[in-house]
């Protein structure tokens, strides 16, 4: 995503004054839609062709309902996505609907440039039946940035074909870390060493999130500050040491192949029998691996799962936008029209609103079924959405992972991973 500890906004505005684009953003409020003509509103976002083709379906059903308003459609890839949007924002042309990830919403939230939908009536932008595990989760000092569009939570996947090969017990939910170990140095043994049984879980800063959540703590608080310790750093280091270091997990040369693709994952190619990852990329360990995968809760820590309701993605409004309830008319369609739901189904995860996600899971198969059944066990134990976090996360962690790979190389020793990492986060936050 970029130079490291240079966000997308600020590589945006270097030829433009921060506090200038500021200005021009919080002159522009209101809401101006029209009234004696059509207006136009545009809306962006990232994702998949098959995403682009069922927001395009569902937004041709919202257009033919609302023949008042037109909506410019433009999506890409995530690589650029907030690259192009940090631009457009910072000329003073931000789309009216911004699709918003969660890593990013506190930057644009604290610059001005997203608007509080609490100015917006029930009628006009439905929260009531949005989950409540999820229903403040863009919501910053008071202020409700955006609101989510799909819900997903972290999982173990793991490939339960090949793992059922090996006589080993299948994962159960409120399996301990221990037990996690058996299991893996199980597998490895059953396959004589060809596979490990875990995905080293040091690539994922998340991971940590969960195992510190599993123990009353977090990555940050409120005021976006650190919420561990370095004892806990060293601590989880050394738990990630004991698995690689014993076969457990796969070691340095094949997890730093890891790059987020799916089709790269130990699993996928038959290094490891499970990998860590949020439960909406399930269907591309199905199309990748061309038979069903599995889903497991996290390893605990005691009865506390640590595992929370996360928006997959949300969705804002721009605070210069001068069609507001357009924009909202459209976000509030998205979200909570049923027959919006069943066309865009779990294309952004499991739906929020729960009585479309009632309607759409009624009709779920295969690998989506497979997640909302997960959600579903879940249900009554994931926690509420931490805040979101602050700018200097997404290079937190990328030093994570880099930290990770060193140390599992034997490069430098846990306690100077540990203080390298430290003395980071104090510059980044």
């Amino acid at each position: 995503m970029g130079v490291q500890g240079s966000s997308p906004w600020r590589r945006g505005v270097t030829a433009l004054s921060a506090l200038a684009v500021l200005g021009a953003v919080g002159a522009c409020g209101g809401t101006n839609d029209g009234g004696d003509g059509d207006v136009t509103i545009r809306f962006t976002w990232w994702g998949s062709d098959d995403r682009a083709r069922l927001t395009e379906e569902a937004v041709a059903l919202f257009q033919e309902r609302n023949p008042g308003i037109n909506v410019v459609t433009s999506y890409s890839a995530f690589d650029g996505y907030f690259e192009k949007l940090a631009t457009e924002t910072a000329g003073g042309n931000p789309p009216d609907v911004i699709q918003m990830d969660y890593a990013y919403l506190r930057e644009y939230a604290d610059r001005g440039v997203l608007a509080d939908l609490n100015q917006f009536s029930e009628d006009q932008l439905g929260t009531e039946e949005i989950t409540p595990l999820l229903a403040t989760s863009g919501e910053i000092d008071g202020a409700l940035y955006a609101l989510p569009m799909g819900q997903n939570t972290h999982t173990f996947a793991y490939d339960v074909e090949r793992w059922t090969e090996t006589g080993v017990g299948l994962p159960e939910p409120g399996w301990s870390w221990e037990d996690w170990f058996d299991a893996s140095l199980e597998l490895a043994e059953a396959t004589d060493g060809e596979s490990v049984g875990l995905t080293d879980f040091g690539w994922s800063w998340e991971t940590f999130q969960v195992w510190l959540r599993q123990q009353d703590k977090d990555l940050y608080t409120e005021d976006a500050e650190l919420a561990f310790e370095r004892a806990d750093v060293v601590e989880y280091m050394e738990l990630l040491e004991r698995f690689r270091s014993e076969g457990a997990s796969t070691e340095g040369s094949v997890t730093a192949q890891i790059d987020g693709a799916v089709e790269n994952s130990p699993v996928s190619r038959g290094l490891a029998f499970a990998d860590f990852s949020w439960d909406s990329t399930v269907p591309s360990f199905f199309s990748v691996l061309g038979r069903p995968v599995a889903l497991a809760p996290m390893p605990r820590i005691g009865e506390r799962v640590g595992q929370f309701a996360k928006p997959a993605m949300l969705v804002s409004i721009a605070e210069r936008s001068d069609h507001k309830e357009a924009a909202a008319a459209l976000v509030d369609f998205l979200l909570n029209d049923e027959d919006a739901g069943k066309i865009q189904g779990t294309t952004r995860g499991m739906p929020v609103n729960e009585s479309v996600r009632e309607a759409v899971g009624a009709e779920l198969e295969g690998a989506d079924e497979v997640v909302y059944e997960y959600e579903e066990l879940l249900a009554d134990e994931l926690e509420e959405t931490p805040p979101p976090p602050p700018p200097g996360n997404s290079t937190l962690k990328r030093e994570w992972e880099r930290l990770n790979q060193v140390v599992a190389f034997g490069q430098i020793s846990i306690d100077e991973a540990a203080d390298q990492f430290l003395n980071r986060a104090q510059q980044e936050l």
